[in-house]
């Protein structure tokens, strides 16, 4: 994964561009990549985010070629989450396991080189040329943009998204040799997904394929979600199985032409028209996602061609292919979860090799000791410290942690968090 990522910021640290008005940015990315690279991407402003899918096909082969090369990353021993409300940031981590801090090395991310030695694959090269064209358009427009969110989709079998963001400044701030490479990587952040609409698509093909052959209980507990969820699909359920009378295969048969929506990170609109049984309209399905896997949601039937008034601001089905779903990045909850990736970096597990290694070890080396659950507190508040004033970020009230293995907490006040960035910190007492 570091590998990865780093390799995507050296594709954004590129020469820069002329200027983009703000009324036309994202046309101008559109267009930028089509011009100049003969490459086809969608893009779109949400807030302060700008947003791009390109369809780069054998991207997660060669990712995981890059990958190999790669020595083996042992699983995380903690797991570690962030969340900003109310004014508040609240941490919370598990741990698996004996574990230890990470020993400090030299970390060959913090090499100023601007891009691999070796000439690119086909898939690398248009992640290249998208994320360029992106840092060009971002880092010369009057646009008030903040973050970028590149969707880099392979329409291979896997049906895997590989998903590249972060805020924008960091970029220029490595341009200007303020920050290193290494630590734009520490910023940033990289995450595989199942493509959502393919999922969703594919749950509504299976729910129409055991519509006439399921006994419906089996098909209510396949397809749907809860029993408050149970209770309102059923009655919609049996008129639709009265209404296509053994006509589900033709449906299906229509399946690739399905006009498909994201509307949110885990709710997909698949609109299926009823000409291919013989009936008019249509029905529209919600499906919602969870952990790569799609349930109903909802079922809609539609006699005539105007969507609910909830979804009718989406525009006609048909257009629907000309966008795609951009969650907008805000900066507390960005910061949250940066925060929690570099804490999660700071430690390793310690396996039986490792004391092994301990025992065998010169006598004046110290040996590797298991870190304590304090010593992740610290980590966490010594990490909040130096990553909310980097970002200068002080609309918080106060910063907590919690042990979710033993239920200690720990708090402390946004006036005092800027006291962990010391050589020696306060000393830490959880709450009673």
């Amino acid at each position: 994964m570091r590998c990865i990522t780093s390799l995507f910021l050296s594709f954004l640290l590129a020469s820069c561009g002329p200027s983009y008005p703000k009324e036309r940015v994202a046309e101008s990315l559109v267009e930028l990549c089509h011009k100049e690279h003969g490459i086809d991407v969608k893009a779109q402003v949400a807030k302060t985010t700008l947003g791009v899918l390109v369809v780069i096909p054998g991207l997660i082969d060669e990712l995981m070629r890059q990958a190999a090369g790669s020595p083996g990353e042992p699983p995380p021993p903690l797991l570690v989450e962030g969340e900003y409300r109310q004014d508040r940031f609240d941490f919370q981590f598990l741990s698996r396991g004996s574990f230890s801090r990470v020993t400090k090395e030299a970390d060959l991310t913090e090499t100023d080189s601007r891009a691999p030695d070796r000439e690119k694959s086909h898939p690398l090269k248009m992640l290249d040329q998208v994320s360029t064209a992106i840092r060009r358009v971002a880092l010369s427009t009057d646009a008030p943009l903040e973050f970028y969110t590149l969707i880099a989709r392979d329409p291979g079998s896997a049906n895997l998204d590989v998903v590249f963001s972060g805020h924008l400044n960091d970029l220029k701030r490595v341009m200007y040799f303020d920050i290193s490479i290494g630590e734009a990587h520490r910023r940033s952040r990289f995450s595989l997904r199942h493509q959502p609409e393919t999922i969703a698509r594919q749950t509504v093909q299976g729910f129409l394929r055991d519509l006439p052959r399921l006994p419906l209980p089996q098909l209510l507990g396949s397809y749907t979600a809860g029993p408050k969820n149970l209770r309102e699909l059923f009655p919609r359920i049996l008129q639709l199985a009265v209404d296509l009378q053994g006509q589900e295969k033709n449906l299906i048969l229509m399946e690739k032409e399905w006009p498909v929506r994201q509307i949110r990170l885990d709710q997909v609109l698949v609109y299926v028209p009823l000409s291919a049984a013989g009936l008019s309209g249509a029905v529209l399905f919600t499906v919602q996602l969870k952990e790569g896997q799609g349930t109903l949601s909802d079922i809609e039937r539609l006699e005539g061609p105007d969507l609910p008034a909830r979804v009718r601001s989406l525009g006609p089905p048909s257009q629907w292919k000309g966008t795609f779903y951009l969650e907008p990045i805000f900066l507390p909850q960005f910061l949250s979860e940066q925060i929690a990736k570099r804490v999660l970096g700071e430690f390793e597990p310690l396996d039986n090799d490792s004391k092994k290694e301990n025992d065998n070890k010169d006598k004046k080396k110290p040996a590797t000791s298991p870190a304590t659950t304090e010593e992740v507190t610290r980590a966490l508040l010594e990490t909040s410290a130096y990553v909310l004033s980097s970002y200068r970020f002080t609309d918080f009230k106060e910063l907590t942690v919690t042990d979710a293995l033993k239920g200690t907490r720990w708090s402390i006040p946004s006036k005092d968090l800027p006291l962990y960035r010391r050589r020696s910190t306060p000393n830490l007492q959880p709450l009673p």
